[in-house]
């Protein structure tokens, strides 16, 4: 075992535009072959096409489907009595639950049929502020996969309250 203790935590430049730490964060997750410039050159066109459609802040539609996609709890298998569980648990940090976010909007994105990375990412970004789309999707069945196995986490209400929080988030 290591002796060294915990990593060190990388701290993340906020985006030079948009002065925004999660539009860096997508950025990153963009990122193919090492080729940043490209990757702020799509996620820039994406920004500009919300603003154009939607008439709205591209910056607010981004963070408002960052929180419809950013899960509550995650689901860890575990192997207990020769058997695997399904133990859910309380995702630990809002850093976990948004790089999480991330990918799955990014892997969305990427599983769809479509032209090019500028009208997926688009349509997915779209979806999810409008609480659907796969990503969204992707969350509530990890939601529902998290009450059904309730009963293998060490604290069961914890993970029903959290999860009926985001509920009544979602509902105002």
């Amino acid at each position: 075992m290591a002796r060294k203790g915990a990593p060190k935590k990388r701290i993340l430049i906020p985006d030079p535009v948009y002065n925004k730490v999660s539009v860096h964060m997508l950025v990153n997750r963009v990122l193919k072959s090492g080729k940043k410039s490209i990757a702020y050159r799509i996620v820039y066109s994406v920004f500009r096409k919300i603003a154009e459609n939607m008439n709205q802040n591209p910056v607010e539609v981004w963070e408002k489907a960052l929180n419809n996609v950013k899960p509550r709890v995650e689901v860890k298998p575990r192997r207990r009595a020769g058997s695997i569980q399904q133990v859910p648990r309380v995702v630990p940090s809002v850093e976990r639950a948004q790089a999480v976010a991330i990918r799955w909007i990014v892997a969305a994105c990427q599983k769809r049929a479509g032209k090019d990375m500028i009208s997926k990412l688009f349509y997915e970004i779209t979806e999810a502020s409008k609480k659907s789309g796969t990503a969204f999707r992707k969350k509530e069945e990890l939601h529902k996969m998290a009450l059904s196995n309730q009963m293998n986490a060490r604290r069961p209400d914890t993970i029903i309250k959290a999860i009926m929080e985001q509920n009544e988030i979602k509902e105002e």
